[in-house]
């Protein structure tokens, strides 16, 4: 959904035979071992795919041993090409039986002219967004001035209100000490939403230019002194992309329970 393959017979003693059935026994059991539910364990859950551009996005999430480590968005490479002339929001519901609080779904929004800061964002880029709230409270944000006041322990270090808050997403407070601030164009950053002074979502942006470069990076994530609501927050995120599939991903890593 979006608002648009014989061998020759050897003659074996037995003993060596019996050797054999235990080393086989031993691998049997080790194979058994690999595909276990034992702590340590790694192994991804994948969300529906929806039809983006010339390819498709889904949602993903990374259990390690029975806890969720990331969440994120993942793109295949065409993605990036036909795309709409207007802004547009795909709905990406987590992968099922994903418990990620307070991590509800995700949203791919698509900014052909960029958005305002146009002198910052005013680049062809995407908004990854990942919602704290369900899908009918983000139906219900509504746009204009928010001053509400966030709670200065929620708010991460070096963050500030763009004040405005835009339909369906909230408020975006960027980071002040962000590169594109500061004489970088802008390629990627990390937001963090409000809206009526509650965590909405967070969301690493990423122009599609960036994403065409196939980059492997990793950042760290600012952290509020705490949370409103206790749960999983990432302490980095990545945008990568694995020549060996042709797709890329965005993602909240080192998920951290607060």
């Amino acid at each position: 959904m979006h608002h648009t393959t014989p061998h020759p017979r050897w003659s074996v003693p037995r003993g060596v035979l019996a050797l054999v059935a235990l080393l086989s026994a031993g691998l049997v059991l080790a194979a058994c071992d690999e595909g276990s539910t034992a702590p340590g364990d790694r192994h991804e859950l994948l969300g529906e795919a929806v039809t983006v551009g010339n390819g498709v996005a889904r949602t993903f999430a990374v259990d390690s041993g029975g806890r969720i480590a990331s969440v994120g968005i993942e793109l295949t490479e065409g993605a990036l090409a036909g795309l709409p002339s207007t802004m547009t929001e795909w709905m990406l519901p987590l992968p099922a039986g994903v418990q990620a609080a307070p991590w509800d779904h995700a949203t791919l929004d698509w900014n052909p002219q960029g958005h305002e800061p146009a002198a910052i964002y005013g680049l062809p880029h995407f908004d990854f967004h990942v919602y704290a709230i369900s899908a009918g409270e983000q139906a219900a944000i509504q746009g204009g001035p928010d001053t509400t006041t966030v709670p200065a322990a929620n708010v991460p270090k070096d963050y500030a209100s763009q004040v405005i808050s835009v339909p369906r997403m909230g408020v975006h407070w960027a980071d002040t000490l962000a590169a594109e601030f500061h004489g970088h164009p802008f390629d990627r950053t990390f937001i963090y939403g409000f809206y009526h002074g509650r965590l909405a979502f967070v969301e690493p942006m990423v122009t599609q230019a960036f994403l065409r470069s196939h980059p492997d990076v990793t950042a760290p994530v600012k952290q509020p002194g705490a949370f409103q609501v206790p749960g999983l927050y990432p302490a980095s995120y990545s945008v990568r992309y694995d020549p060996g599939t042709r797709t890329l991903r965005v993602s909240l890593d080192s998920l951290v329970a607060r």
